[in-house]
């Protein structure tokens, strides 16, 4: 039994008949409670109940109306259960209820008629059931776990839980107010959860009493939080936390993060139907089953959660895959949820699980959307391997558009499931995506862009195959990624098929021509966001295929010819002019890159006739020396020893000219005088002329005879 609520019996008296009738045992009867649990973290929990009833149904022309029985909702486990009422000592019978977790503690009296009360006193303690039985209720040294149930009608309900100030304190439900009384901190709530009273379940722990085990993780310290003795639980988590955590390192595929501290072993997990990951005060919390899946599952919501993603099913869905397949692998024991029925009383299309309030009854909606959660996103991602699931799941979590270029964020933002779907599709390349979606994600405004967004995506195809590997303009990316699929028809209009060919053919005349594609050219394209930049498009993308060419066409004359060649270009600086029509052609300025590969050609064109020219010349010029060289080396020689020079060279080959000055005490030569290979009589010879002083000539170089 989830809400608690009393049971009466009421019994109506036909006037003038002697039989009896059962009505409804909501009618006419009044309900006020108190219920106080004390807890010393030592032992068992006592609870004392007083519930007031009153009949406040009055008697009809036929009827009188009464109540003899009354009852109150116990764990099943609760032992010493007692009433009383006016001082009497009342027999308490106990029935069990669809919740095997819960009894009906009950008591008789005399008829209670119109306008009486009566107040029962009742007490009963919570012992606690074995860590890992069937039931929720945990009692032991420095913890209790168990479900408050308080009957009554809405503002005649208290419930007050007294414990000792070390204790910690959570509840399922957030009424509960601390009161500090010296060494105890009383939780009380006045209010109701629902119109039978009061129902929720508190977990209550001294930090100081909990068995702790520190584990390192990849250099991180977890600290294992378990009921005292549990070693079995503490050592599984180590376990498989050391073992695993590579694993689903590599499934979300991002480093752990280190945004943990304490995973904490509770029983709340099992009542509530799910464990939870706490970020603001970095614990795990899961129950005491060893269930290596949901371990996991809580784990990668470290990255798996809400400030990431705005759809609850695409986290919750993805954790479970995570989860499950870390826990395959490590070999742990794990529980898969079966896939619900889709047609099931209380499902949900995914996409309205976020509308679910669970204080409104709705636990069974919540339940169904968890196994729908992990069926949709089984088959929408379970058959990837972990190249491929890893990098979709980082691309999801740093909230990447499928449209753009894996690693950028053209067009960031949280991951929702229309995101999700984008990026399974264009991503993973998974088949059949659409159709999971549409089973267990869409509701009818959904289906509807559905509809609109199967021949966006093939009209969005078909550009992206004709602009060969650039993407498509950045405005109509941003338009499917949006799902707006009336601005992505529009902006696909304005963009014509003639641009994406274009952009196609500026890359296919780069590849010919061995050269990058034009940076600038690509990002002019690739940004194009307005009706004004796609118009743009129509005449840069063709000027830049011409002069792609040019400039191919000048490089390819650069690097051509040989030795000769080589020279005139080195001459004329080809290579300068062929760099300055590259760059041009890089940063976009395609003129200014076409007048460079022009003027690159032109020179490349002359750069032969220009170096077989200056080779030309260089042996001209070095024949000519070398002529010279040998005329007057012969000169030399034909001259014989001491005959003057001819046309008065010097025998060092200089010539005087007619302004020299003589020596001193030398007179200028006159014409027929002894020049200055001729000795005067009684002149020593010199070393130049080859004899040495005092030395007699030789019989066949005899001295020429002096000119007068």
């Amino acid at each position: 039994m989830r809400a608690g609520s009393g049971v009466a019996l009421v019994c109506a008296v036909v006037l003038g008949a002697p039989t009896a009738a059962f009505a409804a045992t909501d009618d006419g009867l009044s309900e006020t409670s108190r219920t106080r649990y004390e807890v010393d973290g030592s032992g068992p929990v006592r609870v004392m109940v007083t519930t007031t009833i009153r009949n406040e149904q009055p008697a009809s022309a036929q009827y009188v109306y009464y109540w003899d029985a009354y009852g109150i909702p116990v764990p099943a486990g609760a032992t010493d259960v007692t009433a009383t009422s006016g001082g009497v000592t009342l027999p308490v019978t106990l029935e069990p209820t669809e919740d095997p977790s819960t009894r009906i503690a009950g008591v008789s009296f005399s008829p209670l008629n119109y306008g009486r009360e009566r107040t029962v006193e009742w007490s009963y303690t919570i012992p606690g059931e074995p860590i890992r039985s069937e039931g929720y209720t945990r009692v032991g040294p420095g913890y209790a776990t168990f479900a408050v149930n308080a009957a009554g009608d809405p503002g005649q309900v208290t419930v007050e839980i007294a414990t000792p100030t070390s204790m910690d304190f959570d509840s399922t439900w957030d009424g509960f107010e601390p009161i500090l009384e010296g060494e105890t901190r009383t939780h009380r709530a006045t209010e109701s959860t629902d119109d039978y009273g009061t129902w929720a379940f508190v977990s209550l722990r001294d930090p100081a009493q909990a068995d702790e085990t520190s584990v390192d993780v990849g250099g991180n310290e977890l600290v294992l939080e378990s009921f005292p003795g549990d070693t079995e639980w503490s050592g599984f988590v180590e376990e498989q936390v050391v073992a695993g955590m590579p694993a689903l390192e590599r499934a979300v595929g991002m480093p752990w993060p280190g945004s943990l501290e304490r995973i904490r072993e509770d029983v709340s997990p099992g009542v509530l139907g799910y464990a939870w990951f706490d970020s603001a005060s970095w614990e795990v919390v899961i129950p005491e089953d060893l269930d290596a899946g949901l371990l996991f599952h809580e784990l990668s919501h470290a990255w798996l959660a809400g400030d990431r993603f705005a759809d609850r099913w695409v986290y919750e869905g993805l954790a479970e895959v995570v989860g499950q397949r870390v826990a395959a692998e490590t070999g742990g024991p794990a529980e898969q949820r079966p896939a619900p029925a889709r047609d099931a009383a209380d499902a949900v299309p995914l996409v309205a699980w976020d509308e679910v309030d669970l204080d409104d009854g709705a636990g069974a909606a919540e339940e169904y959307a968890y196994a729908a959660a992990w069926t949709a996103m089984s088959e929408l991602v379970g058959g990837l391997d972990d190249d491929a699931l890893g990098p979709l799941v980082a691309a999801a979590y740093e909230g990447e558009s499928a449209y753009d270029a894996p690693g950028t964020l053209d067009h960031p933002g949280l991951t929702d499931g229309r995101r999700l779907l984008d990026l399974v599709e264009v991503r993973g390349g998974v088949a059949g995506a659409e159709a999971t979606y549409r089973t267990w994600v869409a509701d009818a405004d959904e289906t509807a862009l559905l509809d609109a967004r199967a021949p966006a995506r093939e009209a969005y195809a078909a550009l992206d195959a004709a602009d060969g590997a650039w993407l498509p303009p950045a405005g109509l990316r941003a338009a499917m990624t949006d799902w707006a699929f009336e601005d992505a028809e529009a902006a696909r209009t304005a963009i014509g098929p003639d641009a994406a060919a274009a952009a196609g053919q500026v890359q296919e005349a780069a590849r010919a021509a061995g050269l990058p594609d034009p940076a600038a050219v690509r990002e002019q394209y690739e940004g194009a966001r307005s009706a004004e930049e796609y118009a743009a498009l129509a005449t840069t993308l063709p000027r830049a295929v011409e002069v792609v060419g040019s400039v191919g066409d000048a490089v390819a004359a650069a690097a051509a010819g040989g030795p000769l060649a080589d020279l005139g270009q080195l001459l004329l600086d080809v290579d300068g002019s062929a760099a300055d029509a590259r760059a041009a052609l890089d940063d976009g300025r395609l003129d200014d890159a076409a007048a460079a590969a022009g003027d690159a050609s032109s020179r490349a064109a002359a750069a032969p006739w220009l170096g077989t020219g200056s080779v030309l010349l260089v042996v001209v010029a070095l024949a000519g020396v070398v002529v010279l060289l040998v005329r007057r080396r012969a000169r030399r020689r034909a001259r014989p020893e001491g005959e003057p020079a001819v046309d008065g060279d010097r025998p060092d080959g200089s010539t005087p000219t007619d302004d020299a000055t003589p020596a001193e005490g030398v007179a200028p030569a006159e014409d027929g005088a002894p020049g200055d290979d001729e000795r005067a009589p009684g002149a020593e010879p010199s070393a130049e002329d080859g004899s040495n002083p005092g030395e007699e000539p030789s019989v066949d170089e005899e001295p020429e005879p002096v000119k007068a």
